[in-house]
């Protein structure tokens, strides 16, 4: 009698084994770029700012001593402080056109303010006056104090115009000792100038003891934002 042969069957716990392999490979496939980007997260801030205050700078534009009168530039960024010394312009016209019985010389200062800040006063500050010589035979006048005279006058705009003066920051005709401090309000708005004329004067029947005399005193202007 012929034998029968024997038909093999698959184990059906590594049929299951084999299609779970399957599927995890077909799963790890289709994920592995997403599961890949999950190893980091990011967050980007693209919006980092931060602003500077406004200040007050103050610009002067005026003469200074010598013959010619050469115009010189001072601005009070100059100094890390916003406070600077300026020994260029002077005021008072300098020594090189000394003054006799009956003469004066007048100075235009142009004031700017160069900040984005408007300023709300605008102050001007007189220091200690002094006249040398101050001793001799005969003993000298102290110019500081007699016959010489100081006057300021300031208006709006980049000239000096009289009839629209302030009324506020002027000094009339007096001693350079006399001069109190004197505020401007309201100051300059940003961009806006100020010219401030000053003059000084001898007397016609100023003394001989005032003769060969030098006055020095420092003027001071600040604005305030």
């Amino acid at each position: 009698m012929a034998r029968h042969a024997r038909r093999r069957y698959a184990d059906p716990r590594a049929l299951l084994l084999g299609a779970c392999a399957v599927a995890a490979t077909l799963l790890t496939l289709s994920v592995n770029g997403t599961l890949a980007d999950w190893t980091s997260a990011v967050l980007t801030n693209s919006t980092n700012t931060v602003a500077s205050s406004t200040a007050v700078i103050l610009q002067e534009v005026g003469p200074d001593g010598t013959a010619g009168h050469a115009t010189q530039t001072c601005r009070s960024s100059d100094a890390a402080a916003n406070a600077a010394t300026c020994n260029t312009i002077n005021k008072y016209g300098g020594t090189s056109s000394p003054l006799g019985p009956g003469s004066n010389q007048a100075t235009d200062v142009v004031f700017t303010n160069l900040g984005a800040a408007n300023a709300t006063s605008f102050v001007l500050t007189p220091g200690t006056c002094s006249s040398t010589p101050s001793t001799g035979t005969p003993t000298p006048n102290n110019l500081c104090t007699t016959d010489l005279t100081v006057a300021i006058s300031c208006s709006g705009g980049s000239t000096y115009s009289a009839g629209s003066a302030w009324t506020d920051l002027v000094y009339a005709a007096g001693a350079a000792t006399s001069i109190p401090t004197l505020t401007h309000t309201p100051g300059m708005a940003s961009g806006a100038s100020a010219t401030c004329r000053i003059t000084v004067a001898l007397p016609a029947g100023a003394s001989v003891l005032d003769q060969g005399l030098t006055l020095s005193q420092p003027l001071s202007w600040t604005l305030n934002k």
